[in-house]
């Protein structure tokens, strides 16, 4: 009989496609359009009708406005006896939720040196960034031109794949600019630091979407969540310095903790994948694992935080006579 799943030999996985039409009664027109999905084949045994290979498959096929909980099976196998298979539509199994754009992919081979430069320059924000804080308004300039010309890089080479050297050329090249904009914005603290304190807002509304905002499901609240958060902490440096200081480069540099560790641990999404999952709806089926990095990043910022707060300079009191 085919296999039933128990002595599997062979789990193969291949992508699939099929052109699906559509009539217009409004337009009498007919489109066509390509379905992508996935195909996991099962195979394992002899089948006695015919001696060939037992296999099971299931295809699923994949539809964007399928959420998880409203998947269904219908009851029904195609093929044959020896090779039958199921189909299944869904936002979730056959649409492509996991993959990379080209700079995640080109990080990626890199990611063992990126990780040790993260964990340091996490520990140095987390614990020291307000008592260090031109240097820390430098990584702030660094990281904005650095991030800049990535996001040019990947308008312009969207489509490549085999442009590693010309991918290293433009991060080096904003890697040096943020080093000079670093040191330029040293020197205007009130600037760098609205810069650097909107770079842990920005950390700070992923904390936020991790830990809560996610279980609305939305993307539109992703965005709002951190566009607020990154507005906010830039603006209360104007109000209220050091306090903004002290708790947004904790965050930060607890988010470039996570994201070092992750660099040699695994088992983190980047933010773009965490989108993906919930324009699907399959925020649920996340790797468990991903939560470890959340509770740390929440545990590292707020001892951070009280870490500054605790040996933060105590403004001396003015003498009576200089009222």
């Amino acid at each position: 009989m085919p296999y039933s799943g128990q002595n599997s030999q062979s789990i193969e996985a291949v992508t699939i496609e099929k052109q699906v039409s559509t009539f217009d009664n409004a337009t009498n027109v007919t489109e066509t359009q390509t379905v992508t999905g996935v195909a996991i084949t099962y195979s394992g045994g002899t089948c006695q009708k015919t001696g060939g290979p037992a296999t099971f498959t299931i295809k699923t096929w994949c539809d964007p406005n399928v959420k998880p909980e409203d998947t269904e099976y219908g009851g029904f196998a195609s093929g044959d006896v020896c090779n039958p298979y199921i189909e299944l539509t869904s936002s979730i199994g056959g649409c492509d939720l996991l993959s990379n754009s080209i700079i995640w992919e080109y990080l990626d081979i890199a990611k063992p040196y990126f990780g040790f430069v993260m964990i340091g320059a996490g520990v140095m924000l987390s614990f020291f960034g307000f008592r260090l804080i031109k240097p820390s308004i430098c990584i702030a300039g660094f990281l904005s031109c650095t991030v800049l010309a990535l996001l040019v890089f990947y308008a312009v080479y969207i489509t490549s794949v085999d442009e590693l050297a010309t991918f290293y050329y433009w991060m080096g090249g904003g890697a040096v600019v943020g080093i000079i904009v670093g040191l330029l914005l040293a020197k205007c603290v009130k600037v760098g630091a609205a810069i650097l304190a909107g770079w842990g807002g920005f950390a700070l509304g992923l904390i936020l979407n991790e830990a809560v905002m996610f279980h609305f499901e939305y993307v539109w609240v992703f965005w709002t969540t951190n566009v607020v958060c990154i507005l906010v902490c830039a603006a209360l440096t104007f109000k209220v310095f050091d306090h903004a200081m002290i708790v947004t480069t904790s965050v930060l540099g607890a988010y470039a903790i996570a994201r070092g560790v992750s660099c040699y641990v695994g088992h983190y999404y980047n933010e773009f994948t965490i989108i993906k999952l919930l324009k699907s709806g399959a925020i649920d089926q996340i790797d468990p694992y991903y939560w470890g990095y959340v509770g740390g990043f929440v545990a590292i910022s707020v001892i951070g935080a009280w870490y500054q707060f605790h040996v933060r300079p105590k403004p001396k009191p003015a003498h009576p006579y200089h009222h």
